[in-house]
């Protein structure tokens, strides 16, 4: 008899079971034999641990769907309220304060749905049990009182101290940032208990913020010594032989085009017109598969890190800098072993025939983005290193308009949301912050990086290779259609939800450019769309409108694509064996592959707006031109227009009128003036304070501060001023200053 798998288990739980049932009934039910319980308590375990099924307290099972009960992943907001978004989709569970239990953060759990409440029958509920912590051990700073210490944790968003008993304070002093690791937190009435495992230093010493950073996210800095040995043992050499098995492509014009301070270089590409007129174009990519190969050392570490992260004042590699700085780096001058992708291409840019193969290639020149773009600029004196390939590279641009063209043509979404860049000085202060200009140098890597990730996707799945795909799947319903009804309050008309195509919604951000609430609104349907994930089931990317799709570029610092090298390799020579190992394998790689992405996406955000406090801190009092970026009753987000992050204006502190908060607008409305804020207005602000500890920005409104493009929408509205009056609603702010209940 087969071992019961865990769809028999769910089959019979779900379809034929009226009411929980204890682990001994359910193997009596599904004829488990004893010696094979043991397995079978534990598959229910597995089962509990993912959410599909949920143990009661009289330790039977049930699935969570008929006992009003669902899993999902906790967000917390530094106010205490959080939202659990489900498994299984749909709208987001908003748990208040006192229903997250011994919850936290990021953390996965079971929450039951206690009653739908609010203008949009908003679902509500309570947290059952926390199926996975998110957060073992916690950064913060280090206080003590009279007899006992406690941490205030870094990340607002973990909204209960840390109580340290003094035993377990490791020496630490008052105002350390530290480690803290959770050992008990029996009852959500009460504070957890841990004990301090590191101190990181003074919480003003250079360099401590972004270490902070680094151990909240567990991000591993240093390699172990037997992976840089292994690193380490690899020759400098590439055999004769190596090379006698590759297209040998040393003769072509190979370029660079990275970030000025780039320490790793794994793209490179060429350009050859032809004699009948017709181009050659090659997308070159470090082999990292030849050095580090399945199973290995390094491949395990590999895939324990799961990608690079890039903080502002450092990055933590993938792999060690042996070759990540050096044997995978196509550095100039250098033979480097390769992947290349070869398109043959007519003068408009569409694609002939298309080539991959293993080369070995030899770069020119190690050229900046900035560099190029002097080229495409027409500068007069172009540096030396780019004088040489400056034909190669307009021919190239000529061609990456063409492809962008047609791109758009497609359908594929262009989201165009400013970024901040950090300029530090040799001690890791914060000097300046920028925004990041988006270059014409920069869409000329991304749409050939585009065309690569393309051609292989789609050759591997011509050849039938399981691979991890990168998809998008289409936005959810709910939040598209709460985004439309934003869209509408600024007089934009978006597409109708339930027709909705790529192309639908670029045509929307086209109608955004140039207008003051386009960064606002693009920036918040980006947040209604659904992350990309790596996974081996092919459902195409929404976002790209494109059918297949996968990462090939950067196997320096993503593993998807490292492995992506491997299976191009082995494309032609796979046996059937291999195919089932590799689709047994891929989901799980897949996952951790997406959730290292997630990680290390939010330290690189929490990193930068950790050194954009740190800028500010030095100028409270100073006025900035901001932009109003979201609307509530307790007052409005701006972003400074200069160093792109946000801070709040309280209502509390508009002293002029009493504000209205109208949630179908998405805007405050002065009770007597008519004055209204609302997304996408300009503001001028005052930096009131600027919180490292809380990571808070407040503002104070100057008078006079709405942007002149306003001043006809801020004029008094004397019917929708009465209308006001009879209709309040939400709260407002007294002449003391204190909020008050309205009814």
């Amino acid at each position: 008899m087969m071992p019961i798998s865990r769809d028999q288990i769910l089959q019979y739980v779900q379809q034929q079971t009226s009411r929980p049932l204890k682990a001994r009934e359910l193997a009596r039910a599904l004829q488990v034999p004893q010696a094979e319980y043991r397995a079978f308590r534990q598959l229910l375990k597995d089962l509990e641990q993912e959410g599909v099924l949920v143990r009661l307290r009289s330790n039977r099972y049930g699935p969570p769907e008929k006992l009003n009960l669902t899993a999902g992943r906790l967000s917390v907001n530094p106010d205490g309220f959080g939202f659990v978004s489900r498994d299984t989709g749909g709208p987001d569970i908003f748990v208040n304060e006192s229903s997250l239990k011994t919850a936290l953060h990021g953390d996965r759990v079971v929450i039951r749905v206690t009653n739908y409440a609010g203008r949009r029958n908003q679902p509500e509920g309570e947290i059952v049990r926390v199926l996975e912590r998110a957060v073992k051990s916690v950064v913060g700073t280090y206080r003590f009182s009279d007899r006992f210490g406690f941490v205030e944790p870094d990340d607002p968003r973990l909204t209960r101290d840390i109580y340290i008993s003094p035993e377990d304070s490791n020496g630490a002093t008052e105002g350390q940032k530290v480690v803290a690791h959770i050992e008990a937190w029996t009852t959500g009435r009460s504070n957890p208990e841990g004990r301090i495992v590191e101190i990181l230093g003074d919480a003003g010493d250079p360099g401590i913020d972004i270490l902070a950073v680094v151990k909240e996210y567990d991000l591993p800095i240093a390699f172990p010594p037997h992976i840089q040995a292994a690193a380490e043992e690899i020759p400098d050499e590439i055999p004769a032989s190596e090379i006698l098995n590759r297209l040998d492509l040393r003769s072509l014009a190979c370029v660079t085009i990275d970030p000025a301070d780039a320490k790793d270089h794994d793209d490179a590409l060429s350009l050859e017109t032809l004699d009948n007129g017709t181009f050659r174009l090659g997308i070159h990519i470090a082999d990292v598969s030849h050095y580090v190969t399945e199973g290995s050392l390094l491949d395990h570490e590999a895939l324990t890190r799961g990608t690079s992260v890039y903080l502002p004042d450092r990055v933590i590699p993938m792999l060690p800098e042996r070759l990540s700085g050096d044997l995978c780096s196509l550095l100039p001058q250098k033979d480097r072993l390769a992947f290349s992708v070869l398109v043959n291409l007519n003068s408009e840019a569409k694609i002939q025939n298309v080539e991959i193969a293993e080369s070995v290639i030899r770069s020119r020149a190690r050229l900046s983005y900035e560099e190029v773009q002097q080229v495409f600029d027409n500068a007069q004196n172009l540096p030396e290193q780019v004088r040489p390939h400056a034909g190669m590279l307009r021919k190239m641009e000529t061609l990456r308009r063409q492809f962008t063209s047609r791109r758009a043509r497609r359908g594929a979404i262009d989201f165009n949301i400013p970024e901040p860049r950090i300029i530090l000085d040799e001690k890791g202060n914060t000097v300046d912050v920028e925004r990041r200009e988006r270059l014409d140098s920069h869409r000329l890597v991304e749409e050939f990086m585009l065309l690569a990730n393309e051609t292989v996707a789609r050759r591997m799945e011509e050849l039938d290779v399981p691979i991890l795909f990168r998809v998008h799947d289409r936005p959810d319903k709910v939040r598209l259609e709460t985004f439309s009804k934003m869209a509408a309050g600024f007089g934009y008309r978006f597409p109708r939800v339930d027709r909705i195509t790529p192309a639908g919604i670029q045509k929307f951000l086209q109608t955004l450019t140039g207008k003051r609430s386009g960064d606002v609104l693009n920036a918040y349907l980006l947040r209604s769309m659904k992350k990309a994930i790596y996974t081996p089931e092919n459902i195409g990317h929404f976002g790209l409108a494109c059918d297949s799709y996968t990462h090939f570029p950067s196997p320096i610092r993503r593993y998807p694509d490292l492995l992506t090298h491997r299976l191009v390799r082995e494309a032609n020579t796979l046996t059937e064996q291999r195919k089932a190992q590799l689709k047994e394998r891929l989901p799980t790689i897949g996952d951790l592959a997406t959730k290292r992405e997630i990680v290390a996406q939010e330290a690189e955000w929490d990193a930068i707006k950790i050194k954009q406090i740190r800028f500010l801190e030095k100028r409270v009092g100073e006025h900035f031109k901001a932009t109003i970026v979201s609307v509530r009753a307790m007052g409005f987000f701006a972003q400074l227009d200069e160093c792109l992050i946000d801070g709040m204006v309280r209502v509390s502190s508009l002293a002029d009128d009493y504000y209205i908060y109208q949630e179908t607008r998405g805007a405050l409305v002065g009770e007597r003036t008519g004055r209204t804020f609302r997304m996408g207005d300009s503001v001028v602000v005052e930096l009131a304070r600027a919180d490292l500890q809380t990571r808070r920005i407040d503002f104070l409104l100057l008078e006079g501060g709405i942007h002149e493009e306003q001043e006809q929408r801020q004029k008094p509205d004397r019917k929708q001023t009465q209308t006001n009056r009879r209709k309040p609603k939400h709260t407002r702010r007294s002449r003391s200053g204190r909020k008050k209940k309205r009814s």
